[in-house]
């Protein structure tokens, strides 16, 4: 009676894995900037939100609020600071980015920008061509619009 072997070998085994380590190696750097543009997106989707939720609170409470950069730097996160002081929200960016903007940004009670108008230009600190930034404008009515490539 033949006796048969269910199973795999040592030898095909470490040839498996070893094709494996191959195709992962290969795949690395797509994810490396799959990463790196998602946070560049996802950047950009919470500058935004926090534009217009600044926005709102100037309609709302009838006054003037601010948003300024964490120690003047957007990459380093947002304060945004009601009619009368105080903090009502702050933001935070993610690793790895470069956010140019202006100092400060005041939205009125009419909900347009009073002072600070300008550009916020998000992009990868880590040199990547493949990954592009993107570019968050402000129309006349002080509502933020995020737009793919760097902010001419």
């Amino acid at each position: 009676m033949a006796r048969t072997t269910h199973g795999f070998t040592l030898v095909e085994l470490m040839v498996t894995l070893a094709v494996l380590a191959v195709l992962i190696m290969v795949a690395a750097p797509s994810f490396n900037t799959i990463t790196l543009t998602q946070r560049v997106k996802t950047a950009s989707f919470d500058i935004v939100a926090n534009l217009s939720y600044a926005r709102s609170e100037a309609l709302k409470q009838n006054g003037n609020v601010t948003i300024t950069p964490t120690d003047g730097d957007w990459a380093n996160g947002w304060t945004i600071t009601g009619p009368d002081g105080s903090t009502l929200k702050t933001g935070a960016a993610s690793q790895n980015l470069t956010i140019t903007g202006p100092a400060s940004l005041v939205y009125s009670r009419s909900g347009r920008v009073t002072s600070g108008s300008g550009n916020i230009d998000i992009s990868s600190s880590i040199e990547d061509a493949a990954v592009a930034g993107r570019c968050i404008t402000l129309d006349v009515t002080g509502l933020p619009r995020a737009k793919p490539g760097s902010c001419p």
